[in-house]
């Protein structure tokens, strides 16, 4: 893989997804996550020339799924180039951030009256649907399969803990998740993974503090590992990882369309 973000994708997703190449592309399959848009798509290696020809590739490498995503691994591809190649499609292109660690992590401590652990109980994983579940309405995705979806999710993230590929750590306030965040790692790269806080304890250092004690955890591992998180820099959570100390190692390009 050329890009970062395509390499500890697949990093992440070891044991859950299936990739088979060819010269101009891979396609990636997850046969136990049919709406999960971005582990079932074709990664072409060129910038795109002709939207249709690669919409018409996606159908044939994966003609059950009812969305299309399609990516490039490319990077720093021009998201001009590709809108102007998409642009009668309807598919949403959007550019993805790839931020990385090349020095020390700014420290933050765990704010005062929060507790963080792993995830353990059912409790702490129907928590972590829950915000996510929120989070992904709130960006347009169809309400239509999400629960479903996010279950599977929490499958895979405790098949992959229990296989010792990761690990999930969540900020408590008593009982109640206030945040969470995934960390896998190989010897080569760390990969953080769905950053998420309750809308009701933003603000207060909980992701910061997380990001902390997830790569504390990910470098006893892997010390020599480089950090990688991916996060675009307009946001709230792309401001914050380079305030952290992240800065941007390359962009990415996608487009797809939920399903209809």
């Amino acid at each position: 893989m050329k890009s970062l973000e395509f390499a500890t994708d697949l990093m992440v997703q070891d044991g859950q997804t299936e990739i088979q190449r060819f010269d101009d592309r891979f396609v990636q399959r997850t046969p136990d996550e049919p709406n999960y848009w971005f582990g079932n798509r074709v990664v072409f290696n060129e910038q795109p020339k002709s939207a249709d020809d690669l919409i018409a590739q996606f159908h044939t490498d994966l003609p059950e799924a009812k969305h299309i995503c399609i990516s490039w691994d490319v990077p720093n591809l021009s998201i001009q180039s590709v809108r102007d190649v998409f642009e009668s499609t309807g598919l949403r292109v959007e550019q993805g951030d790839v931020l990385a660690l090349r020095q020390d992590l700014m420290r933050v401590d765990v704010p005062e009256g929060i507790t963080v652990r792993p995830l353990v109980s059912a409790s702490d994983w129907r928590q972590s649907e829950a915000i996510g579940r929120l989070d992904l309405l709130n960006d347009g995705a169809p309400e239509a399969g999400l629960d479903t979806f996010l279950m599977n999710k929490t499958i895979a993230r405790q098949d992959q803990i229990a296989k010792g590929l990761g690990q999930w750590f969540g900020a408590f306030d008593g009982d109640t998740l206030a945040g969470d965040m995934g960390i896998f790692n190989d010897d080569r790269l760390i990969r953080y993974q769905s950053v998420q806080t309750h809308a009701a304890y933003r603000r207060r250092g909980i992701c910061s503090s997380l990001l902390c004690i997830c790569l504390d955890w990910a470098k006893s591992r892997a010390p020599d590992a480089l950090p990688v998180i991916v996060a675009n820099a307009d946001t709230d959570a792309g401001r914050l990882y380079r305030r952290a100390g992240f800065t941007l190692a390359e962009t990415t390009v996608a487009a797809y369309r939920p399903p209809k």
